[in-house]
């Protein structure tokens, strides 16, 4: 990560804040594949639909406190979601109703026949550890997918979509961090020692 590039934080601060549309891309910004589930369980009692598939697809839409790099008209920047703030951004997504609204690489042109079924948030401590994301950050959102449309689902079995990517509003904040605080007191102590000097002179 290039530390010359300023991070922001992303929160939700307005009602537009959120998202609107989860994008399935071939290079997902979260640097994480979904798992898309083709074939069904064996069960005993429907052997003969084994083979059936169920057409789920599942994985990361954003990771908690990873810095994400963007670039948008030259300004270059890193932008990440806390946990906390993906756990209001998921609550926000199914109030505002957004469970359909899926576009193919950000085109903003809606297909239809995939619905979203769940958005949970990975917490250890609640025994909630999706097989095969270890790598990824305690407090990150997920998302499971139910896939209609024939022509999308034939696209992800070609391994033309990798992944989810959200879109949506956030408001930017810049973190406040310990050298910044230190930085924002020597600023205060240097003020006060000037007015303190003219006042005695």
């Amino acid at each position: 990560m290039n530390t010359n590039i300023p991070i922001y934080d992303a929160v939700i601060a307005t009602n537009d804040d959120g998202i609107s549309v989860m994008s399935l891309v071939s290079h997902p910004a979260t640097q994480s594949h979904f798992v898309a589930l083709a074939k069904e369980e064996p069960k005993p009692e429907f052997v003969a639909f084994e083979d059936a598939e169920q057409r789920i697809l599942y994985g990361v839409v954003a990771r908690a406190d990873h810095p994400v790099y963007r670039n948008q008209n030259g300004r270059e920047y890193y932008l990440r979601f806390s946990a906390e703030t993906l756990r209001v951004v998921a609550e926000k997504m199914l109030y505002d109703g957004f469970t359909s609204s899926v576009d193919i690489e950000h085109s903003l042109n809606l297909v239809s026949g995939v619905h979203l079924q769940q958005l949970f948030i990975k917490d250890i401590a609640k025994g909630i550890g999706p097989k095969g994301f270890s790598e990824i950050e305690d407090g990150s959102l997920f998302a499971v997918y139910k896939v209609h449309n024939d022509e999308v689902w034939e696209a992800v079995k070609r391994g033309e979509f990798k992944g989810f990517s959200l879109y949506g509003h956030f408001s930017f904040v810049v973190p406040k961090t310990e050298e910044s605080v230190s930085e924002v007191l020597a600023d205060i102590y240097q003020l006060l020692r000037t007015a303190r000097e003219k006042a005695t002179n």
